[in-house]
């Protein structure tokens, strides 16, 4: 019973951490209507803002796999929510678009030691459940994205911008506290020593960098609509900071669902391709649907957004870890490399988006979104799901 209790807690901390490392995720496009007065700036900012965070959360995936794999997962998970967590605090006190943007880069390269290493560690405290361990950490951070979207904005239109980010940060380093005291030690192999041609097999494995092109797909509508839908509705469509707030939410909350759903789905299954494809449809369906300039069309989007990147950031990471069918210290390698794909690729579609809003309109700037969405879901019908045609790493 002690043994089940330790794992749980372990549970617990982890998903705590997650909740808190969504918040600061995805919490400055919330809040940024009220930061572009001090920072003086507007859409092109927060796209500089968002590219920043992405360029570092995306390069640093690779090294953060090769370190959980050297150094082992729990001190990498830590040592990733100690700097994001530290950089947060400092981007409470900045005063400058070039600040803010550097030290997003820092918060975005400190959270890419965290994601891969912690579902390499949930899932091994649920038994080797990979499915269900990459929707229970997706789910964790869709409801942090709740409190981030939704609950940041409300809590910053009062208190200011500034103290919610204090409050972040401040979060983090506790939830990074807990999994440093509850998560249990990495187990040493003794015998492993890490292998420079197993990580260039990995790197070239055609699966995974198909699996991180399909994520690149749904993932960026869901860094769109995270990201500008707040601050579209409130300097374009006059909407209050409440209603920006609960409908950029919906890409978050839906998905508290349907990760978990689409992580089940995968477990029973193990043919990932056809949910993908679906998966991306339905996001760049979204898409075209934000385009209309309501805020009923704006919902209905973000809410279509919301099912459909559910089951595609579950299954893309699982398949990942799964196909690849390498020893255990290096499947948080694996996750780092699809995860790397897609989101060193996301750093891209925020420019292209403020450009398009800045240079014609917002409708434009939706539908170039759905466009680059759609775009790229072919790489998934180059997709090999029989993990008995690729041979384990050795």
């Amino acid at each position: 019973m002690s043994g089940l209790l330790r794992e749980q807690r372990a549970v617990i901390a982890l998903v705590a951490a997650r909740i808190v490392y969504a918040i600061n995720w995805l919490n400055i496009g919330a809040i940024f209507y009220l930061m572009s007065g001090d920072l003086q700036t507007g859409v092109s900012g927060l796209g500089t803002l968002t590219s920043s965070f992405y360029l570092g959360v995306g390069i640093m995936q690779v090294p953060g796999g090769v370190l959980a794999a050297k150094w082992g997962p729990k001190k990498t998970v830590s040592l990733g929510i100690l700097v994001s967590s530290l950089a947060v605090l400092g981007t409470s006190v900045s005063s400058a678009i070039l600040q803010v943007a550097i030290l997003r880069f820092i918060v975005g390269a400190g959270m890419a030691l965290v994601f891969a290493p912690s579902v390499v560690l949930m899932t091994r405290l649920l038994g080797g459940k990979s499915g269900t361990g990459v929707g229970l950490i997706n789910s964790a951070f869709d409801i942090g994205g709740l409190f981030g979207l939704f609950g940041w904005i409300l809590l910053a239109s009062v208190t200011g911008w500034r103290s919610t980010l204090v409050l972040s940060g401040g979060l983090g380093l506790l939830t990074g506290l807990l999994v440093i005291a509850l998560v249990p030690k990495d187990g040493e192999n003794t015998q492993f020593r890490f292998s420079t041609g197993k990580l260039v097999r990995i790197l070239s494995d055609r699966n995974l960098i198909v699996l991180g092109l399909g994520s690149l797909g749904s993932n960026l509508g869901s860094v769109l609509i995270s990201s500008f839908m707040a601050y579209y509705l409130q300097a374009s469509l006059g909407e209050t900071a409440a209603i920006a707030g609960i409908v950029a939410a919906m890409i978050v909350v839906l998905p508290i669902y349907t990760s978990l759903w689409g992580g089940r789905l995968y477990d029973r299954t193990r043919k990932p391709r056809r949910l993908l494809i679906l998966s991306g449809l339905g996001m760049t369906t979204g898409l075209l649907v934000a385009a209309a300039p309501t805020l009923s069309a704006a919902a209905a989007g973000a809410v279509l957004g919301g099912i459909a990147v559910g089951p595609a950031s579950t299954i893309n990471f699982a398949a990942a870890k799964d196909l690849s069918r390498v020893e255990k210290e290096y499947e948080g390698l694996t996750i780092s490399w699809v995860n790397s794909i897609s989101l060193t690729g996301s750093f891209w579609p925020p420019l292209v988006f403020s450009y398009f809003a800045k240079s014609f309109n917002y409708s434009a700037a939706w539908v170039a979104g759905a466009a680059m969405c759609f775009f790229l879901l072919v790489p998934l019908f180059f997709l090999r799901e029989d993990p008995s045609r690729f041979a384990k790493v050795n």
